[in-house]
């Protein structure tokens, strides 16, 4: 006797053989996490307030914190639009990750922001550990992003004892322009 796909034993047999392969395939992610842990693109434009953008994870509302967006490690080539700006003015937004503790190589580091470019509406985009700064030329200014992994992230700050590379993490301030804490453009 031939067995074959519909056979009731070959049914069996492949019904059985997809579950290993799914349970051997959750079992991989879950028990050796990504540590390049490529996430989707959280930043989004908000209309409600001028020249900002918003997190799809929301903002920390937790008391006694900066109220920073949530961002994922290893976000890459993320393009989000920047609206309602006041052209020839200085925006910028901080990293909140430089004030986390860090290892002697924190010099090296250029924060959680790993890139970040105008593509049209801006200019003179500067980028260091400490935040992003840039000049609106337009009230519309197009931005390319990418974010370190979870990885290079660690690298740095490998002295937190909780290391997660699946979850947001409060990354960035809202964006900001003329106040005491707003970045210096060049």
């Amino acid at each position: 006797m031939r067995m074959g796909i519909s056979s009731p034993l070959g049914c069996r047999y492949g019904a059985a053989w997809a579950l290993l392969h799914l349970l051997v395939g959750t079992a991989n992610t879950s028990m050796f996490p990504n540590r390049y842990a490529m996430g989707t693109c959280t930043l989004r434009k908000e209309l409600e307030q001028n020249c900002q953008v918003k997190s799809v994870f929301g903002m920390n509302q937790t008391s006694g914190s900066f109220h920073g967006l949530f961002m994922k490690f290893g976000e890459t080539n993320c393009v989000v639009s920047i609206e309602q700006c006041y052209p020839n003015t200085c925006y910028s937004f901080r990293d909140l990750t430089s004030q986390l503790p860090s290892g002697f190589l924190q010099l090296a580091s250029n924060g959680f922001v790993k890139s970040f470019e105008i593509i049209s509406g801006g200019k003179n985009a500067n980028i260091t550990k400490d935040g992003v700064s840039f000049i609106a030329t337009s009230s519309k200014v197009r931005v390319r992003y990418s974010t370190v992994s979870c990885q290079e992230f660690y690298r740095y700050h490998g002295s937190i004892p909780l290391q997660t590379c699946h979850q947001p993490i409060e990354a960035i301030t809202t964006i900001d322009t003329r106040t005491p804490n707003s970045l210096p453009c060049s």
